[in-house]
């Protein structure tokens, strides 16, 4: 058999490439890297070479060393500061400090729908909005932030991702930028199609409204929808396979579908 026909029967695109979650190839690196340090400091260092390679190239051709990662990383994640992963905990919103309740949201877009007035022109406002409020730092997101919702917002980096962080009575609640532009821009252009609904009703029907969306409130590229927790994805069937709503170029997920 032939070197990379061998190769290729040892690699899992779905982990890797494009589809490789770094903070898995990240923490199974540094088991890998504590392994090999006990084992030389043991004496036995060509043992160590060997496990050191072998190590590093599964990792490059299946994603992970340690097996069953997609399904132990995410649970794993949510008991770290900030949730590296960005798997474990759900998407925050601005919804989630207005206190109006999730069917009263949903009553709010179904009647915009069943209407008529969320029409081609509100999805037009919702993108010149997203526009707008994209330019702003992320500290000057924020305070915009402040001023709608009934809960101090501040921005804050969280391996490597940019959050408004919102300090609500039942604890911190972590909204991606993203989610947070694109709620923005869903209550400004909600503002004629919601009919009598007031702000904080807005800012509540703009978490469903995400559902809808059709392009990234960031980049302004198509969504998709995809099953991609951990790794680029989850075995079916397990705890994390969830459909998700993604931009696959910034890349965020802007949505996380119930499917119970």
């Amino acid at each position: 058999m032939a070197v990379p026909d061998a190769l290729d029967g040892l690699r899992r695109p779905e982990f890797t490439g494009d589809a490789r979650c770094w903070p898995c190839t990240v923490l199974n690196g540094t088991i890998l890297w504590m392994a090999v340090t006990v084992v030389a400091m043991a004496g036995r260092l060509r043992l160590a070479a060997a496990l050191g390679i072998v190590g590093i190239a599964a990792i490059w051709l299946r994603g992970y060393l340690v097996p069953y990662t997609p399904r132990f990383a995410p649970r794993l994640a949510a008991v770290l500061p900030g949730d590296p992963f960005d798997h474990a905990r759900e998407v925050g919103s601005l919804a989630d400090v207005v206190d109006v309740g999730d069917e009263r949201a949903a009553a709010i877009l179904d009647e915009a729908l069943e209407s008529g007035r969320l029409a081609p022109d509100a999805r037009r406002a919702w993108r010149e909005a997203a526009a707008r409020y994209r330019e702003l730092e992320v500290p000057d997101l924020a305070a915009r932030v402040s001023d709608r919702v009934p809960a101090e917002a501040r921005a804050e980096r969280r391996w490597g991702t940019d959050y408004v962080v919102l300090d609500a009575p039942d604890g911190q609640i972590l909204c991606p930028r993203p989610v947070a532009v694109a709620d923005l821009a869903a209550a400004d252009a909600l503002e004629a199609a919601a009919g009598p609904a007031g702000e904080r009703e807005r800012l509540a029907a703009a978490d469903p409204f995400r559902a809808l969306l059709e392009s990234c409130p960031l980049c302004g590229d198509t969504l998709a929808i995809a099953r991609s927790p951990c790794c680029g994805a989850a075995p079916p069937g397990t705890a994390t396979d969830e459909r998700q709503l993604v931009c696959e170029a910034c890349p965020t997920r802007l949505y996380v579908y119930d499917e119970s």
